[in-house]
């Protein structure tokens, strides 16, 4: 549905593209083929971009044969928000929105998890233990699919609002 909305609905509907603040699909993988296919979207290179494409899929190292991340896939780091493979720390985390099975509900969860870009594959790399990654799969036996958001919740929150603020000065 994503990849129908960005490349046909936006290649046919220029003005909204062009007031596109930012497309959060995470969890779905974006190549490189994607974007040379549809030269009118470009994908983000840095926290205040605006009309771009943000995706990652997160996994423990050593994840593989996931049925999200295709070969070529590209992602930027949700915590510095840098395409490259330089490690952002848990710290810099401003935390998770983490379920918790004791309680049965969600609940901020302070510095929930480092990141880093995994070039190769295209995907980010912790090391968290907030959560357990997920049962073997379709996602493969170290990924964390379901918690890609909830990993980088106020991050992810903090730089919506980044981008909007970028969107309104550069308009």
């Amino acid at each position: 549905m994503q990849s129908f909305v960005l490349s046909e609905y936006m290649k046919a509907h220029p003005e909204y593209l062009k007031r596109m603040i930012a497309a959060y699909v995470v969890g779905y993988s974006i190549t490189e083929d994607y974007l040379k296919a549809n030269p009118h979207l470009k994908f983000a290179e840095g926290a205040e971009d605006t009309g771009v494409i943000i995706s990652y899929n997160t996994e423990s190292a050593g994840n593989g044969n996931s049925i999200v991340v295709l070969p070529g896939a590209i992602c930027i780091n949700p915590l510095n928000w840098k395409r490259d493979e330089t490690y952002a720390s848990a710290e810099e985390n401003l935390g998770g929105f983490i379920f918790n099975e004791k309680i049965m509900d969600y609940e901020k969860v302070p510095n929930a998890a480092d990141a880093k870009i995994d070039l190769k594959r295209g995907v980010v790399i912790t090391t968290t233990k907030v959560v357990a990654p997920e049962a073997p799969g379709p996602f493969g036996t170290a990924s964390f699919h379901e918690n890609d958001y909830p990993l980088y919740y106020f991050n992810i929150k903090a730089n919506a609002a980044a981008r909007v603020a970028a969107y309104k000065n550069n308009n």
